[in-house]
């Protein structure tokens, strides 16, 4: 099977944080040529402009209201390609404070799927990770992959990786998230039918990322 010209590729990684999604969609980037979202950016941009912009995001339909605005404004300039918000802006203490309410908004998350379709839309070859990209965000994705990693690894390098936080409150906080993940109501965290599942606890980069690229190539990705 070969990739047929002009025909647009996605590849979609889902997991639990620290799974090692980053790191490995960065070098299929690398390899196939390929453009590259974190689709967790997209909650942290409107969380940042629901801080400029002075909404309230106790206030969920205003905060929705918000997103349809960013919305009509991507359609001619693709605010997820916008060089407009540095990336210390977006990590700022008050964003992190604000992403996590922001994320909670239910009828938010279809409006985030349609901001990173108009991201994608304007790419010929993507590769996108999240936690529900596989499932929800692109179904028909080119090649879908689950990372995952026992919770005592992720958490050390979480610890490794940012270097705060105790090992033990970094796996108690790995273990929260994982159990409001995947019992949330609305796109749960989980593994698509069709996803290539890893556990990378005992893998290193190189030989989790080799084993993507074989499941890429056999898919009819290209190497650029």
């Amino acid at each position: 099977m070969s990739e047929k010209s002009g025909k647009k590729v996605v590849i979609a990684v889902d997991g639990p944080a620290a799974a090692g999604k980053t790191t490995t969609c960065l070098a299929l980037a690398d390899t196939f040529g390929l453009r590259y979202l974190e689709s967790g950016r997209t909650y942290r941009i409107v969380a940042y402009e629901a801080l400029r912009r002075g909404v309230a995001v106790e206030d969920g339909r205003a905060v929705v209201g918000l997103c349809d605005d960013l919305i009509d404004e991507s359609r001619s300039t693709n605010l997820l390609a916008s060089t407009r918000y540095e990336p210390q802006e977006l990590r700022s203490i008050s964003v992190n404070r604000t992403v996590s309410a922001v994320a909670r908004i239910g009828e938010l998350r279809g409006r985030v799927t349609e901001l990173i379709h108009l991201w994608a839309n304007a790419q010929a070859r993507c590769v996108v990770e999240g936690r529900d990209i596989g499932t929800v965000v692109f179904p028909s994705a080119r090649a879908k992959f689950y990372l995952t990693a026992r919770p005592e690894t992720r958490a050390r390098r979480r610890v490794q990786q940012e270097g705060r936080g105790s090992y033990e409150e970094v796996l108690k906080d790995v273990i929260r998230r994982d159990e409001a993940d995947m019992s949330r109501s609305v796109s749960p965290l989980k593994p698509a039918p069709d996803a290539v599942e890893i556990d990378t606890t005992s893998l290193s980069v190189n030989q989790v990322v080799d084993r993507m690229v074989d499941v890429c190539r056999t898919r009819g990705v290209a190497i650029s």
